[in-house]
């Protein structure tokens, strides 16, 4: 019983950590003023973690996997395109209800690129095309850098919260330095050391996961200590229960276009977890980094995302049992 205990915290010590990260932020969030003071902890450990993303990211991929076309147009379509698309027109009947920062959370969760890692781990437990979902997360998460703030910029201002043009140069500017500078540095690194970065991967990856642990926690904090932020918790339940719905109804509308396009198991396996998945690795400094300049705006538009990562780690782990993967061909 102690082995097994041993074993389920191994596995799920992440999802603990952003549970105990928040806790923190919330109870004391006082600590963040000592522990980034004028935001400048946070930003160096922005940019340490794209510069292991950079190191890491099997860029090669691409290359080799440019053959298949039709899964990989698909794919950065549905990331890119119909899931903004679907967050912004089916959150139309709420936004009377639901406050701007919520909004600004949903839709910052709609343009993100699919997970880094997770997407390829799923696919290869489950028979998947493994390059081909490699490939799609190397290649959506390098365009997400520049994507994903346009795109959030566009839906902010279909959602009627438009940002200024000088606020969108000042956060690009901030991206490029914070985000595709470290990225391009890494990949300079990689080519001089891949064998390192492959035989070190998980350890670095567990440095990046401890980075977005402190970023969510200076980010919660922020938030708890807006005397606003209570009477805006009590309304994230319905958006919970709207992004849970939407990321089952984005699965299923994966896998039928999948089915309509013909693809083999492998490649609707890879569909089922690159296409409706979103990255919190990603997601965390570019969110910190896009509304850095509203702090009490950042943690209540990171809490979606949480959510988001959570529950579709779990949906994935029953896809993997399922008949949507069993019966893919």
């Amino acid at each position: 019983m102690p082995y097994r205990k041993l074993t389920w915290l191994r596995s799920n010590w992440f999802l603990l950590g952003i549970l105990t990260a928040l806790l923190l932020g919330f109870f004391f969030p006082e600590a963040e003023l000592i522990l980034n003071p004028r935001g400048i902890t946070r930003t160096v450990l922005i940019v340490l973690l794209f510069l292991i993303t950079g190191f890491t990211l099997p860029s090669e991929a691409i290359t080799i996997g440019l053959k298949d076309y039709r899964l990989h147009l698909y794919i950065q379509s549905f990331v890119f395109v119909l899931v903004p698309a679907f967050f912004l027109f089916s959150t139309l009947p709420f936004r009377s209800v639901w406050d701007r920062q919520l909004y600004a959370g949903i839709f910052a969760v709609a343009v993100l690129p699919t997970t880094v890692s997770s997407c390829i781990v799923f696919t290869q437990v489950s028979g998947g095309n493994v390059m081909g979902t490699m490939f799609n997360a190397a290649l959506a998460n390098i365009l997400g850098v520049i994507v994903s703030p346009l795109l959030l910029s566009l839906l902010m201002r279909g959602g009627g919260n438009p940002i200024p043009p000088s606020e969108i140069i000042r956060i690009l500017k901030s991206l490029s330095l914070n985000m595709l500078v470290p990225i391009a540095c890494g990949q300079i690194l990689r080519r001089f050391f891949q064998e390192v970065s492959v035989k070190h991967k998980k350890r670095l990856s567990v440095a990046s996961n401890i980075f977005i642990l402190f970023i969510l926690f200076f980010a919660f904090s922020q938030t708890a200590r807006n005397p606003d932020f209570l009477s805006n918790l009590r309304s994230l339940i319905g958006p919970f229960c709207y992004l849970a719905a939407a990321h089952l109804i984005l699965l299923f509308i994966a896998y039928g276009g999948a089915r309509v396009f013909l693809f083999s198991r492998e490649n609707t396996i890879s569909v089922l977890y690159t296409a409706p998945q979103k990255t919190l690795a990603v997601g965390v400094p570019l969110i910190s980094t896009y509304f850095a300049a509203s702090p009490e705006i950042l943690g209540i538009a990171l809490l979606p995302l949480v959510f988001y990562h959570a529950w579709q780690l779990l949906v994935a782990g029953l896809v993997k049992s399922s008949r949507l993967v069993r019966q893919a061909d």
